[in-house]
């Protein structure tokens, strides 16, 4: 049986853990998946039920990040937490199978010759997060989105040309990447492939209205990709299934019915986007209606648009022999929980008879009337939001599936001042004793900062959040909005870092001056945050800890040791006896908080060795820590906390 590739540090870290200790009760990573081959396109859809998109993380682009920048950054510059295998896990536990992974992957192009190769730091990044639900035995579709070369103004010759060498660049580093992965990974060849500027051919249509060059064009791109992968070699690229869009993924029947197969393409399915409703699911006109069962402010009925369409998806993929996988659906929070949930159980049940499994589209964007409200799991807590809680039940209900939902998998200490040393240097710009919370994307402004804007002094954000916070400069003329998001990634709990560099990387890209600037914002990103405090520290001032590290080993774990297994990429970690100690606990530092993976390691146990095949090259902050007389010391823990880097 072929070996199915599992699982790298993070995620597997946990079950590393639970495998020394026995801890059954831990959420883990099913790292014993049974391998999938042999099946056809329509045996791998019908196992995948329904699935959950990871959106505007990994796909987030355009915010101008400096060229250079770790993959978290990128990751993170719309404000998402870095994705991370907590998660993943809460996602599996909620009953999703399948998982979506949208990437944006212009930002990381690097000229090779004639062609294009992916960076390989961001590949490595985007693999890391594949694991992670491949680890959990869940199909994952990986795709390239938003691409600058594939929307564009308007398709002609020399578009496409672009188009094409940078697709086979892109799937080319792909498809060698995960050469051995097998059918649960699937490959997505475009997002919503579209012109945004040709008044012939709409951009959110069907894609006629110039004698089929639209379809055409994008059955060539089609094609291309099918080639790439196909051509790569491996047996497991060979049987893949590949998901092939029509004119921006519309639900369109025209649109679908132009989508032109290729010979011998293998194992494909036909990729289309549905939320439907739209005056339901989005629309914020006068003609929208965000009740269910309803109609239209144009008179079209709710539950008729639904059955039609699946009605003619059915219809469709028998005619081309291809099932269809609808890899974006969803209804935005407009406060009406109870019509989201009757309009779940009727959509999905008619995807449900037809055979089509549907993912879940979750921007983690909660509080907004815009119509883009479609957020479900708080990806920082990891947990449901109350407005999607139910509404994910219902969905789960319509297949039978068991769900968990009110369980916790992250854990995170509550903000206290004494847990925060403020320097005797640090000038105090803001502070509020019991803070000031703002929601999403939310902000206010601080005075006094501009003296502090050079390059003697950082800027400390004392806060709590589930999502990354940002500082925002504002010109005089209220013209720029320059949105500055941290390099800080060193895992200090309540407080974020801004550096110079990171004001200056965003000012620069407004081509002004850091003298333009007028107004300092703290704001919050998609999560509401609590900002207490904001401080210049002085550059070459080094705060005394008042509670200095004391090495002396009576409740936590010294000497911790690190063993490297080069030819499994394996990481052993080894740590002298704590005396009475009851057990121990392993956390990692993870989109900005410190996570814990276990509690229970027994005290007779004082090391793990992670499962093999890691990834090379990724690098992770662990703490290991000591329950001593009913009490953890995780301050002295984390302090004590050891860097690792696979090999």
């Amino acid at each position: 049986m072929k070996k199915k590739f599992v699982g790298k540090v993070l995620s597997a870290m946990s079950a590393a853990a639970i495998a020394a200790t026995g801890a059954a009760s831990l959420p883990i990573a099913n790292v014993k998946a049974s391998a999938l081959s042999g099946q056809s396109s329509w045996n791998i859809v019908s196992q995948m039920k329904i699935g959950w998109n990871l959106g505007n993380t990994l796909d987030a682009h355009n915010s101008k990040v400096p060229s250079g920048s770790s993959p978290e950054k990128y990751a993170t510059q719309w404000g998402m937490p870095a994705p991370n295998a907590r998660q993943f896990q809460a996602v599996k536990e909620a009953g999703f199978n399948t998982v979506r992974i949208p990437v944006t992957w212009y930002e990381h192009l690097e000229q090779n010759g004639n062609g294009y190769h992916v960076n390989d730091t961001w590949m490595n990044y985007v693999k890391q997060t594949v694991d992670y639900a491949i680890d959990r035995d869940m199909f994952v579709i990986l795709n390239i989105h938003h691409e600058n070369f594939i929307n564009v103004s308007q398709f002609n010759d020399n578009t496409y040309y672009q188009a094409e060498l940078k697709m086979k660049g892109i799937w080319s580093d792909i498809a060698e990447t995960f050469a051995n992965y097998d059918q649960h990974l699937i490959f997505e060849g475009m997002n919503e492939p579209r012109q945004t500027g040709n008044s012939a051919v709409s951009e959110w249509g069907n894609g006629s209205g110039d004698n089929g060059y639209t379809w055409n064009y994008i059955n060539k791109l089609n094609a291309t990709f099918v080639n790439t992968v196909r051509n790569q070699g491996s047996s497991q690229n060979r049987e893949r299934l590949l998901m092939l869009p029509g004119y921006c993924a519309s639900n369109d029947q025209t649109a679908i019915s132009n989508i032109a197969i290729p010979n011998n393409a293998g194992n494909v399915a036909l990729s289309v986007h549905a939320y439907t409703p739209y005056y339901f699911t989005m629309a914020t006109d006068d003609k929208a209606n965000h009740n269910f069962p309803g109609q239209s402010g144009w008179g079209a009925d709710y539950e008729g648009e639904i059955s039609n369409m699946f009605n003619y998806l059915g219809n469709l993929q028998r005619q081309k022999n291809a099932p269809v996988i609808i890899g974006e659906f969803s209804a935005s929070d407009f406060g009406n929980t109870n019509d989201r949930i009757a309009w779940a159980k009727y959509y999905l049940g008619r995807a449900k008879e037809q055979g089509i499994p549907c993912v879940l589209w979750d921007n983690n964007v909660v509080g907004v009337a815009n119509g883009e409200a479609h957020g479900y799991l708080n990806r920082g807590s990891c947990t449901w939001y109350d407005g999607a809680k139910d509404v994910v039940a219902a969905m789960m209900g319509v297949y039978g599936i068991s769900s968990n939902l009110n369980s916790s998998v992250a854990v995170d200490p509550n903000f206290k001042w004494s847990s925060v040393d403020i320097g005797s240097k640090w000038v105090q710009l803001y502070k509020n004793d019991s803070g000031k919370t703002i929601s999403s994307w939310k902000n206010f402004t601080v005075d006094g900062w501009k003296n502090y804007a050079n390059s003697n002094y950082d800027f400390a954000l004392v806060y709590d959040s589930a999502s990354q916070p940002e500082l925002v400069l504002q010109d005089g003329g209220n013209n720029t909005w320059n949105r500055v998001s941290s390099s800080d990634y060193s895992g200090t709990p309540f407080v974020k870092t801004f550096t110079y560099d990171d004001l200056m990387a965003a000012v620069n890209n407004s081509g002004l001056s850091m003298n333009d600037m007028s107004n300092l914002f703290i704001s919050a990103t998609t999560s509401e945050l609590t900002a207490y405090g904001l401080y210049a520290v002085p550059k070459n001032y080094s705060n005394p800890d008042p509670n200095p590290y004391q090495p002396s080993g009576d409740t936590y774990p010294t000497n911790i040791r690190v063993n490297y297994n080069t030819q499994y990429h394996q990481i052993q970690f080894i740590w002298d006896s704590v005396p009475n100690a009851q057990n121990y606990g392993i956390a990692v530092y993870l989109a900005g908080k410190w996570r814990v993976q276990t509690s229970y390691i027994p005290a007779s146990t004082r090391s793990y060795v992670t499962p093999k095949n890691l990834t090379p090259g990724l690098s992770y902050k662990v703490a290991i820590a000591a329950k001593v007389n009913g009490t953890w010391d995780t301050l002295n823990a984390i302090k004590n906390a050891v860097f690792v880097t696979v090999r």
